[in-house]
């Protein structure tokens, strides 16, 4: 088994959207090996999303994801990055496809519900960010 990491973002959350998504990703063959809910410090956003550092979105990126709680999950499956990825659907929610997280949860680009890894390195890195580990001690 590979694992990934989610990151269910504020607007979800706040929606009430978090039973759904768990749902969908239990429906695809996920298993939940780590979940915790927090509001994300401007340290552990500015962090976490350090590939974007110096971008037009940045900083507005930063005041969403710290303006509520967010849910973390490590996430175990065959293949789990790009499953997750085709699990999650497009950032634009607009242009996702049918049934996916972000075409059912999404409102906007940046309030598209959900935040999934793109590469191993990625996963490693965030996970450390949200659980303070590489997982390995969170499952």
């Amino acid at each position: 088994m590979d694992r990934t990491f989610l990151l269910i973002k504020p607007s979800a959350v706040s929606a009430g959207n978090v039973g759904g998504i768990i749902s969908c990703l239990e429906d695809a063959g996920f298993a939940i090996a780590a979940l915790t809910m927090k509001t994300m410090s401007r340290e552990e956003a500015a962090r976490f999303y350090d590939v974007h550092a110096g971008k037009e979105f940045y900083e507005p990126l930063m005041d969403y994801m710290t303006s509520g709680p967010t849910v973390g999950m490590l996430l175990e499956a065959e293949d789990a990055i790009a499953a997750l990825r085709r699990t999650v659907g497009a950032t634009d929610p607009a242009q996702a496809a049918e049934g996916t997280i972000r075409a059912r949860y999404g409102r906007t680009v940046r309030q598209n519900a959900v935040h999934a890894s793109d590469s191993p390195e990625r996963v490693e890195h965030e996970a450390d960010i949200y659980f303070g580990t590489d997982g390995t001690e969170a499952a």
